[in-house]
Parts: C-alpha cells; structure tokens; sequence
C-alpha cells in the first residue's frame, strides 16, 4: 500500500502542476488547492493502491504457486495411473 508520505508527495505534485498551469485567466486560490489536495490523498487512500515493488513480489509468490500447483497436479496424475494399472499378483508355488 502507498504510505501517507507517498501519497503526499503525489498531492503535492499534482498541486504544482496546478500552480504553475492555472485556469485561463485566473489564479488558483490556496483554499481550492487545499481542497483539491484533501480530496485527492482521500482518493487515493480509498484505492488501496500498492506500490510497484509491492506488486512484483506479489507477481513473483502467484507464480511461484501457479507452477507448484501445475507439479501437484501431475504428481496426482501419476499416481491415479499407478493406480489404475492392474498389479500383476505373484503367482502362488504348487
């Protein structure tokens, strides 16, 4: 997940770029900068966003698993065949 400071500096960013673009023909006033950033970390914070080493070590562990899995799977189709061929039982001695 973004950390508070993350998400801040994200807030912030998006700010400058507000400062320095403007609307045509007005200046962004401090209290709708304040607003917008507010509104901003809350979003972000609601999106449970991770980071992207966050989301490679995750990618890493469902692979790992999906091929754990795909060795399970064939280990049990070997075994059902043994299972399934028929056993040749020793003949008893007359």
């Amino acid at each position: 997940m973004l950390n508070p400071t993350q998400v801040k500096g994200l807030a912030d960013k998006l700010m400058q770029g507000l400062s320095e673009k403007g609307l045509p023909g007005q200046a962004v006033t401090e209290d709708v900068k304040a607003m917008a950033k507010a509104h901003f970390q809350q979003l972000l914070v609601q999106a449970n966003l991770v980071t992207r080493e966050e989301f490679d070590v995750q990618a890493e562990l469902l692979l790992r698993s999906q091929q754990r899995l795909a060795d399970l799977e064939q280990q049990l189709s070997q075994l059902q065949q043994e299972l399934e061929q028929p056993r040749e039982e020793p003949k008893p001695k007359d």
